[in-house]
């Protein structure tokens, strides 16, 4: 096996495998909801005890609660936060926000990772000290991030598209949709582009046929396995032991995921990094991968929404939406108040070259009530305003605060089946 450079693997390191839909809203949730306090972290903590979604795990180093410390790297590894490596405050994303919001399911979200996830990218960019060891053993001057050495390297790869190509290949050639950890290993990792899929397939093959994977390194196999878990979360597959197979959803319309795959091997839909620097390198990955276009997401069919679907992968936001304040005294950052202007956003035509036109059409009902979100703010501003209030807002803290004769009320804004909600 010719890896790219020594040590290469598709590192990707989480806790999938142990968490649920309702644990990881739950600390999206908490992330969002005091993220402006300082002291946000001692507050999600407490917000997840007492919701009872996670045991107080009290850490032996510290004596404190700190559920957040052990979990929360979930949600950068999927776009849904900028890391606090980068920005100190917690900071969703776009499909963070959604997420929350209800315009996006779980499965969803994860199938619409999958398929986006990629190195290079500005999220794992750290060597390891065997990968540095490994690096120096064969002459090879050691770049400072992870980043630049697979820019060098030639590398453009989203592992999730091509372990689905390869399976979707499998069943198309009349064998079983099934793939194992040291298989993906030893054909799929040494693949530097998507487009050279056939490659991979041809070295599984070859491997099927030796019987010997011996070869595999045990340390790159946990990669493998967590991209597996990663994958198994999504509408795309099912993960059973050490093996990924396609799942009946996918299988029922595969040349839907075909298309929807080849949209995703495009170089054009990868992210390139435009600097050396290795903040802005980030900050511009959680930007793209944060915030993925409507032609590059997945919606589960609607014959497939079940009310079991529904209730698994939409946690129930009226227990973790509306809860009190904390009874701790917090210091709160600034509000940064401006005259409030409408902000209705334009629903601009979709890419008529990308032929996935389930995936555009439910993603259009998502950005619907986007734009419905704001058509009410904007219509209680006007209320507002003709009753002589005076009316502004702050997108990262308040909806509406309306002023008049000294008194202040704070306004957020909810869509919830069509009605117009406030929490004042």
């Amino acid at each position: 096996m010719t890896l790219p450079y020594p040590g290469y693997s598709w590192s990707f390191n989480h806790h999938m495998g142990r968490v649920s839909s309702r644990e990881v809203f739950a600390l999206l949730e908490a992330a969002y909801r005091f993220r402006q306090y300082p002291n946000y972290r001692v507050l999600v903590n407490q917000a997840l005890v007492s919701d009872g979604v996670f045991t107080a795990n009290i850490r032996a180093d510290s004596g404190q609660v700190d559920a957040w410390r052990d979990y929360q790297q979930i949600l950068p590894d999927l776009g849904l936060i900028y890391s606090t490596r980068y920005i100190r405050q917690p900071q969703l994303t776009s499909i963070g926000l959604m997420y929350i919001d209800g315009t996006i399911g779980y499965s969803e979200l994860f199938s619409t990772q999958v398929l986006a996830y990629q190195y290079p990218n500005g999220h794992k960019t750290d060597l390891s000290t065997a990968v540095k060891g490994e690096l120096s053993q064969a002459g090879i001057t050691i770049p400072p991030n992870r980043t630049e050495l697979d820019v060098n390297s030639g590398i453009l790869i989203k592992p999730g598209v091509l372990i689905l190509q390869i399976l979707v290949q499998l069943h198309l050639q009349g064998y079983p949709p099934t793939l194992d950890t040291r298989e993906c290993l030893l054909a799929l990792v040494p693949t530097i582009r998507n487009r050279n899929w056939q490659e991979a397939y041809t070295r599984l093959l070859q491997v099927r046929q030796s019987g010997d994977t011996s070869g595999a390194d045990q340390r790159r196999l946990r990669d493998i396995q967590e991209w597996f878990q990663f994958l198994g979360q999504s509408d795309f597959a099912s993960k059973q032991g050490n093996s990924i197979s396609l799942s009946p959803t996918v299988l029922a319309d595969i040349d839907q995921l075909q298309a929807i795959l080849d949209f995703h091997s495009d170089p054009a839909t990868f992210w390139i990094p435009q600097t050396s620097i290795e903040r802005e390198n980030a900050l511009s990955w959680y930007g793209f991968f944060g915030s993925p276009i409507i032609e590059s997401q997945w919606v589960t069919p609607d014959n497939l929404r079940s009310q079991e679907y529904l209730s698994e992968n939409y946690p129930d936001h009226e227990l973790l939406d509306e809860i009190d304040s904390p009874t701790v005294t917090v210091e709160v950052s600034e509000i940064n108040l401006r005259p409030f202007l409408p902000n209705i956003p334009e629903v601009a035509e979709s890419n008529p070259n990308v032929n996935v036109e389930n995936i555009v059409q439910g993603r259009t009902r998502l950005r619907d009530k986007t734009r419905q979100h704001q058509e009410l703010v904007a219509r209680l501003a006007a209320i507002l305003t003709e009753l002589s209030y005076n009316v502004s807002d702050d997108p990262n803290s308040v909806d509406l605060l309306a002023e008049k004769n000294g008194l202040e009320t704070i306004f957020e804004v909810k869509t919830a089946n069509s009605n117009l909600k406030c929490i004042t």
